[in-house]
């Protein structure tokens, strides 16, 4: 309604009975009642029951176009029309659920043919985005079991020239999978029911295209959360590579003249230039990606055999050289602290913190900026290095990157106990240490160490209260 000045009566009828405002795509459910059909679509993928009856309205019920109401809503709009009333637009029909049956349909009688033809995964995809309800019965075909068995078909090296042919539908395949993603009680089987997808998804993990080892991790993560810890100890190494990999090519995204993750995913494939194939937002793959390598990553450095691959790998350098790149999201930093807590369990991980000009700098600077989680990893990180590394190297860079003086402000600061007790440990194992350096107040050290956590705390207050 452009028209303010006169008050214009809108029949009843022409409302929808959940947004109340007047309906543009008026369809009736199978209790009778007529809704806009966006209002009763995003209603029926959180609840299944009619607004109006109560009585049970599955997600995937019939909605039937109310032709006649919708006729009658646009003639009135036109009569209205110098009363500044605008003419609602005829909708388009949405694909819905016939044709996603069909397309399932297709998929089963001709498995890999069909997925080969570009023009069924592009009719996927499109269904795919028309909401919740079409890739929910994408599910129940079995669609994503399609989709990774392609995956791994694609990625057999016997099939090599085959793989060079089909590389296109294997970007789509990628992209379809991460749009619909997979099924919680599927993810727990599919693993152990074919071993070979493992190996796939570590063949493409070593290939160039940027976007695709994002979809490849995020589907990662998604087989393995609530899988058996065996599959996840015994991840391939080569696995491990791949994601360390991935988080370097993030890093030297960030680290461009003008970082932009989206570019770089265009870049890694030209076929997305000037096409608009999905909904897609790439930067949010790109992030979700790199959480989900990162959980990976927390979870495979719980045995000892994983640590030691990925500090060989180069994965302490790489996760400082993202925390140093990165914007400080909290759960990235608070996943990052927690790897490298774990990696610095071992000695050359440890060594690897301290050989890295950023590693105690990054980890100092995140104490008390993040979050509780990260202010606990941090004080671990830098508990574990400072008692077991050589002490006149570790105090050395404490000094250079303002770890002392944090360690201090720990103890002022209204923070948990236990993060005060690890802050007063480290500083007291080192007190020797620390009073050669010349920049060092002993005095004031020797206070904090010596006055109890109320009597600091107190103080504290009393100076901002001044």
């Amino acid at each position: 309604m452009d028209h303010e000045d006169e008050e214009i009566e809108i029949p009843n009828y022409f409302i929808c009975p959940i947004s109340l405002d007047i309906m543009k795509d008026p369809v009736i459910a199978v209790s009778g009642i007529t809704y806009d059909r966006e209002s009763i679509d995003k209603w029926l993928e959180k609840v299944s029951s009619c607004p109006v009856t109560k009585q049970p309205l599955p997600s995937d019920s019939d909605l039937t176009p109310n032709h006649t109401l919708r006729r009658l809503i646009q003639h009135w709009c036109v009569e209205n029309a110098t009363l500044g009333v605008v003419r609602i637009p005829t909708p388009r029909i949405p694909p819905g659920k016939p044709n996603v049956v069909e397309e399932i349909k297709n998929l089963k009688k001709f498995g890999d043919e069909a997925l080969a033809r570009e023009d069924t995964l592009r009719k996927l995809e499109v269904l795919a985005m028309e909401g919740e309800t079409n890739m929910r019965l994408m599910h129940e075909g079995g669609v994503h079991r399609s989709l990774i068995l392609f995956v791994v078909k694609c990625t057999r090296k016997e099939e090599e020239e085959a793989q060079r042919r089909i590389k296109v539908q294997l970007d789509e395949s990628l992209r379809l999978l991460h749009m619909i993603g997979v099924p919680l009680n599927d993810a727990r089987t599919i693993l152990m029911e074919n071993d070979r997808i493992l190996e796939a998804l570590s063949l493409v993990l070593s290939q160039q295209n940027f976007i695709n080892k994002a979809y490849i991790i995020v589907l990662l993560r998604n087989l393995t959360e609530n899988t058996s810890s065996h599959i996840v100890e015994r991840l391939n190494p080569e696995i491990l590579k791949g994601i360390i990999g991935f988080l370097e090519e993030v890093v030297s995204s960030f680290n461009r003249t003008s970082p932009n993750v989206s570019h770089t995913a265009q870049s890694s494939n030209p076929r997305m230039k000037n096409k608009v194939h999905s909904k897609l937002d790439y930067s949010l793959v790109i992030k979700q990606a790199v959480t989900a390598a990162l959980m990976i990553l927390l979870e495979t450095s719980s045995w000892s055999r994983n640590k030691h691959i990925l500090i060989d790998l180069g994965a302490v350098s790489q996760l400082i050289e993202l925390e140093i790149s990165s914007t400080c999201e909290k759960r990235a930093t608070e996943l990052v602290l927690g790897v490298l807590s774990r990696l610095c369990c071992c000695t050359n991980g440890r060594a690897e913190i301290l050989a890295h000009g950023g590693g105690l700098a990054i980890v100092t600077k995140r104490l008390l900026g993040v979050s509780i989680a990260a202010d606990d990893r941090a004080l671990s990180i830098l508990s574990t290095v400072s008692k077991l590394s050589p002490e006149k190297a570790v105090v050395e860079e404490m000094v250079c990157v303002g770890t002392v003086e944090k360690l201090c402000t720990v103890l002022r600061v209204d923070c948990g106990l236990s993060l005060k007790e690890k802050a007063k440990e480290i500083l007291s194992d080192h007190f020797d240490e620390l009073k050669k350096f010349p920049c060092i107040d002993v005095r004031l050290l020797t206070k904090f160490l010596s006055s109890s956590h109320e009597d600091l705390l107190a103080e504290f207050y009393s100076k901002l209260n001044v």
